[in-house]
Parts: structure tokens; C-alpha cells; sequence
């Protein structure tokens, strides 16, 4: 893009130069004169294109990689654009995973250093910890810091995309159950190990909370935030869906419910089996496809041993991506999950474009994807009722796809792209205003 292209969607360069003090790391209105009027001066730096990173402590394949890499392709023509995390960086395989289509030569990687043990383990205080600590130390190389999970302690200004309250532990041990298993529980020796992660980070008493730009992924979160924190979002962007499904009608689906997501505890896997385990018994022959990968932790070898004794009506596809993801969701003519409290939910959404008829849990931020009380259920009774007087009402399963199907065109990535964009380029030129308008005001007095 050329420069006056930038500018007039962007606004001027100077609206990027937040809080940098390196070397033609913010361009001024009176350093932009003086490049025109000596043009023996740094003419890169007077046309260089604005330098954003992103940073993700790790990336791995769930709703917040999907938001690194749609503001990648967002980003990509305007910005010189570094990813920042801790490991897990593969572009063929998120390009794959998220249907995205970035070329190596349009994104840079940082990978923050992290001690050889904690490559063998999980350690994810401490991981975060490293991350945190190296992402202060490169901020100030850039124009634009974004975090695109949850807050970063960057040092300076950032913008930050609310995936979850996992760095709340109050707000957390609320929504979700504890985790099971010793290392966990509350002990000194794990308040100890949490205690020189938080010192390693080296803390830079930015209040980033008020004093950042955070961006919430429902108005269910938003609305927690302010509720709990006094925080206001500034504004709320739904996750990019990828929807690249096959269009198949629905009399070919599959009676069968797709649910996919990580296996883990909070995501309450054992509801769903229950759930469906009484439709079946009220006589509706269903099927269920569980994506995701199943551990061999506590709670992923009880996963395991449930769909075992059920495996007659219980299909494990292990973690799935790209088209066969697609076709697995296309296929099935409902969906089902079963957390709680999600903060978006976007299995939900996933499964949703695909075209099915999808049942959640009737708080969290899958409500405002769902938007319907015959798909949002309190307990497993209720949901089984619902379900069941879905099934046994075809012109119900008519109105609810066509009404999913309006729902569906507000998570698109094309929507994500454009709206992160503007908020980018809005709240840097609105900082940028305010600084300049101090600044005229202190040469008045």
C-alpha cells in the first residue's frame, strides 16, 4: 500500500507513535518537516511501514490462535507484523487449522527464551513468566502491541483481546471446577513457585487494565469484567469463525451430534454423555463425534473409559483441523457442549455455520451466538427435554437452522478483520490526539 493509501485509512504515521523512544521509532509532525525540507535525511524511516506485534504465551490450537492469525491477515498488507510467543509456532499447520493464508514471508516469529527444563513440561507460570519478561524487552521496537491473549504487561501502550478469566483467580475458581490432581491444589510450596514467577516477570506497575485498550470476545465478558474489575471494555469483537464447510443438505446429515473443543475438566465432557445418553433412551437413535485430543491426565482417562463402554454410539475423531473438521461438522445435523460460563464459545459458533442445530448451557457468552431458549439449557434433565422436542418437531428444526443461519453472519473473519482494524487505528489516533493536545496546552501556559 502505498503511503497516502496508508494514511487515509489508517490516519497520519504520527498516530502510531505512542510511548517509543528508539531510534525512528515515532515520526512527528515537526520530524516529517524536517525530512521533507533535508531529504539527505532517513527516508526509510519517513516511509517504513507502522511495526506491530502480537503476542500469544503459546500457540496451540484453540480460539485465541484463531484471533493471531485472522489479525495477521488483517495486518499483514499495512504493517510489518511480528508474532511473539513461548513455542508452538507452525504456519502450514495454523494456515491449515484456521483457513488462513499467510506467507513466510509476511509475518516474522519471536520466540522468548525459556529454560530447557520447562520445554519438557507443562510449568505455565513460569512459561508466561519468560513471555511476559521478554515481551517488555522488545515492546519499544514496535508502533503497535497486541496482545491476542489476554492482557501482556508490554511496558507500554497495548491493545489486549479478553479470551478468558484464567489470569483472575478469583473470577476463575468461580467459573470453572478445580482441577484435579496434587499440583494444583493450594500449598506452599505452590505459592512458593508462583511467587518467583510473578518476581521473574519483572512487573512494570502499569495498571493495563485501565490504562490499555481491552477488547471483549462477548458482552457476556464484557459485562463480567465491569461487574468484578471496574472495568470498561473499550470495545467487544466476536472471535473470526473460519467457515469454509461444505453445503450439505440436510437430509444427507448424519442423526448424530458433533462436539469439539479441548478435553478438559471445565469443559464438562461427562454432561454431554449423559446428556445424549437419556435422549437415546427416549427412543432417538443418536451418535456422537467427540474432536478433540484425549490425554492420558486424570480427567482425559475418564473421558476415555466413558466412551469406551460406549463406543457402539461414541466416536473419539481425536483432534481434527482443516477439512476434515469440516466434514465432520457439516455432516452431523446437531451440536451440543457443555461448559458453563464460556466466554465466547466458539465451538458453538463452528458449529453453527456448519449448519447445525446447537444446544449450550444457558449462561456465558454461547448465549449471544445462540440467541434462542429452545437451544439453552439449565441441567442435564432440562437439556435432554429440549433436545428431544427438537427431535420430535420437524418444523421446529426448520426455524431454528434459519434462524441459526442469520446468528452465523455475525462471526465471520471478514467482520473480525474489519472491526479489530478500525479499533486499532481509532485508539492509537485518539492517544495521539491527547498527547498533542497537552502538549499544546503546556506551550500555551
Amino acid at each position: 500500500m502505498a503511503h497516502d493509501d496508508y494514511t487515509s485509512k489508517f490516519g497520519s504515521r504520527a498516530d502510531f507513535g505512542t510511548d517509543n523512544s528508539g531510534p525512528n521509532d515515532s515520526i512527528t509532525d515537526e520530524a516529517l518537516c524536517t525530512l521533507e525540507a533535508d531529504p539527505g535525511k532517513d527516508q526509510f524511516a519517513l516511509h517504513r511501514r507502522p511495526r506491530v506485534v502480537i503476542g500469544h504465551p503459546r500457540l496451540g490450537r484453540g480460539g485465541s490462535e484463531s484471533v493471531v492469525m485472522w489479525l495477521i491477515e488483517a495486518l499483514k498488507h499495512d504493517f510489518d507484523v511480528t508474532v511473539m510467543t513461548t513455542g508452538g509456532w507452525n504456519l502450514s499447520a495454523l494456515n491449515a487449522y484456521y483457513g488462513t493464508q499467510v506467507g513466510e514471508d509476511e509475518v516474522k516469529v519471536r520466540i522468548a527464551p525459556v529454560p530447557f527444563p520447562m520445554h519438557r513440561f507443562n510449568a505455565s507460570a513460569l512459561r508466561g513468566a519468560c513471555y511476559q519478561r521478554f515481551a517488555s524487552r522488545i515492546a519499544r521496537e514496535y508502533d503497535v502491541r497486541v496482545s491476542a491473549y489476554n492482557t501482556t504487561d508490554w511496558g507500554q501502550p497495548g491493545i489486549h483481546f479478553l479470551a478468558d478469566f484464567s489470569w483472575n483467580h478469583e473470577i476463575r475458581d468461580h467459573l470453572d471446577p478445580p482441577s484435579p490432581g496434587l499440583i494444583y491444589r493450594d500449598s506452599l510450596m505452590r505459592r512458593a513457585y508462583l511467587a518467583i514467577a510473578a518476581a521473574y516477570e519483572r512487573p512494570s506497575r502499569r495498571d493495563v487494565l485501565r490504562g490499555d485498550v481491552i477488547i471483549a470476545n462477548s458482552r457476556w465478558s464484557a459485562t463480567l469484567l465491569k461487574q468484578d474489575c471496574g472495568v470498561e471494555c473499550a470495545a467487544v469483537i466476536y472471535p473470526p469463525v473460519w467457515s469454509d464447510f461444505p453445503n450439505v443438505p440436510w437430509d444427507s446429515k448424519e442423526l448424530a451430534f458433533a462436539m469439539i473443543g479441548r478435553i478438559a475438566p471445565e469443559k464438562q465432557i461427562e454432561k454431554a454423555i449423559a446428556i445424549l445418553e437419556i435422549v437415546r433412551r427416549r427412543g432417538h437413535a443418536m451418535r456422537l463425534h467427540l474432536c478433540g485430543h484425549i490425554g492420558n491426565d486424570l480427567y482425559g482417562r475418564r473421558i476415555a473409559r466413558l466412551c469406551e463402554l460406549r463406543k457402539y454410539w461414541i466416536t473419539t475423531e481425536g483432534q481434527v483441523g482443516g477439512s476434515k473438521k469440516a466434514h465432520i461438522l457439516a455432516h452431523c445435523r446437531f451440536g451440543i457442549q457443555t461448559r458453563c460460563a464460556e466466554p465466547f464459545g466458539i465451538s458453538v459458533a463452528e458449529m453453527v455455520k456448519a449448519g447445525a442445530i446447537v444446544f449450550a448451557p444457558n449462561n456465558g457468552g454461547q448465549t449471544e451466538i445462540l440467541d434462542s431458549p429452545d437451544l439453552l439449557f439449565g441441567g442435564i434433565d432440562e437439556a435432554a427435554d429440549k433436545i428431544c422436542a427438537v427431535l420430535d418437531n420437524a418444523e421446529k428444526q426448520c426455524a431454528l437452522r434459519n434462524h441459526l443461519a442469520q446468528r452465523a453472519k455475525m462471526f465471520s473473519a471478514e467482520r473480525f478483520m474489519e472491526t479489530s482494524v478500525a479499533v486499532i487505528a481509532s485508539s492509537f489516533a485518539h492517544k495521539t490526539h491527547i498527547g498533542r493536545n497537552n502538549a499544546d496546552h503546556h506551550a500555551l501556559a
